[in-house]
C-alpha cells in the first residue's frame, strides 16, 4: 500500500485514478491539486482525493507517488515546479498520450534524487472533467510504461505496482516505440474524425445531409468532440511520428480515390482484405483492449503488437 498518493490534474484520467485507489485500497492518502476552479473541493466530494491543496509544494509533500495527469502541454512548466519543490525519492509519473518530448523534460528539469517513469493509459471517454471520473476505467486495459535506461528499477516496481493496483495491464515500451505506435492507434484516428467532420460539415449539402447521418458517421467522427487543446498537443508533441503515419493514410486514400474514379471492378478486394484484417484484430484485442499482464520487461527490444 502507497502511504501518499498526489495527483496534479483532476479531469476524467486524474478523477478516476483517484477512485480506483480508493476502491482498492492502494493508498493511506490520496492529495489532489488542480488549477480549475472548485475542481479539487468536487474531486474530494467524490471520494477521489482525500485531501485538496491550493498549493502544488503542499500537495506533492511527502508523497511517495505523483502523478501527473494534465495535458501534455503543462508537462514542461509542471516538471520545472516540481524540481523545485518535490520531496527527495519522490518517483513521478505522468499519463500523457505522448513519452519523448515529456521523458526528455523530465529528464532535464527533475533532480537525481527524484525518479521519473513515463505511463500511458489506453482508454478514455470523450466526456472530459472530473464528473466522468469512474473508478472502472483502467479495469483491464492496456497501461503502457516506457522507463529508460536512466530509469531505476526500484521506481519502475513503484509504478508498476500502481498500475496493477487501478486494475490496469502493463505493457513496457521505448518511449520512441510507443510514440510510434499510437500515432497509427491513436493519434492518427482522431485527426481522421476531424478531417471527415470538417469536411461533410462545410460541405454545401451539409444543412440536409446532416439529417440522413447516422451510426456509421456518429461513430467514425466520434472522437471529433474530444478536447481541442489535447490534441493540439498531442500533434505538437509527437508530430514526426504523427506525419508518417499521415502520409501513408494519404497515400491509402489516393490508391482508393483512383480505383473509384476507374470503377475499378476488383474494389471488393481491398474491402475483403480490410474486413479481414479488421476480425482478426477484434478477434484477438478488440473486445478488452489487451494482449496479456506485463506484456514487455523493461529494457526488452523488440516489437509490440499492442
Amino acid at each position: 500500500m502507497f502511504q501518499r498518493v498526489a495527483i496534479v490534474g483532476l479531469g476524467l484520467i486524474g478523477g478516476s485514478i483517484g477512485l480506483a485507489l480508493h476502491r482498492a485500497k492502494a493508498a493511506q492518502e490520496v492529495t489532489g491539486y488542480d488549477l480549475g476552479r472548485g475542481v479539487c473541493e468536487q474531486a474530494r466530494k467524490m471520494g477521489a482525493i482525500d485531501q485538496a491543496y491550493d498549493s502544488l509544494a503542499d500537495a506533492v509533500r511527502g508523497a511517495e507517488l505523483v502523478v501527473l495527469a494534465t495535458p501534455v502541454g503543462a508537462m514542461r512548466a509542471l516538471l520545472q515546479q516540481l524540481a523545485r519543490c518535490v520531496t527527495p525519492g519522490t518517483v513521478i509519473t505522468d499519463v500523457a498520450s505522448t513519452k519523448a518530448q515529456v521523458i526528455s523534460w523530465a529528464e532535464e528539469f527533475l533532480p537525481e534524487n527524484v525518479s521519473f517513469v513515463g505511463g500511458h493509459p489506453m482508454t478514455g471517454k470523450e466526456v472530459s472533467g472530473v464528473e466522468a471520473a469512474d473508478a472502472g476505467l483502467f479495469q483491464g486495459r492496456i497501461y503502457c510504461l516506457t522507463p529508460t535506461a536512466r530509469t531505476r528499477p526500484s521506481a519502475v516496481n513503484k509504478v508498476a505496482s500502481f498500475v496493477e493496483a487501478l486494475g490496469a495491464r502493463i505493457r513496457f515500451l521505448e518511449p520512441a516505440e510507443h510514440d510510434g505506435q499510437v500515432a497509427y492507434v491513436s493519434h492518427l484516428p482522431f485527426v481522421a474524425a476531424i478531417a471527415l467532420m470538417t469536411t461533410a460539415a462545410e460541405a454545401p449539402s451539409w444543412g440536409d445531409a446532416a439529417l440522413l447521418a447516422s451510426s456509421g458517421f456518429r461513430d467514425m467522427t466520434r472522437l471529433a468532440a474530444g478536447s481541442p487543446e489535447m490534441y493540439r498537443d498531442i500533434c505538437l508533441t509527437n508530430s514526426e511520428a504523427l506525419v508518417r503515419s499521415l502520409n501513408e493514410y494519404l497515400l491509402t486514400l489516393a490508391r482508393l480515390r483512383d480505383r473509384i474514379a476507374a470503377h475499378d471492378p476488383h474494389l471488393n478486394e481491398i474491402f475483403a482484405r480490410a474486413q479481414e484484417l479488421r476480425l482478426q484484430w477484434q478477434a484477438t484485442f478488440g473486445s478488452t483492449g489487451h494482449a496479456g499482464p506485463r506484456s514487455r520487461e523493461p529494457g526488452h527490444n523488440g516489437s509490440s503488437s499492442s
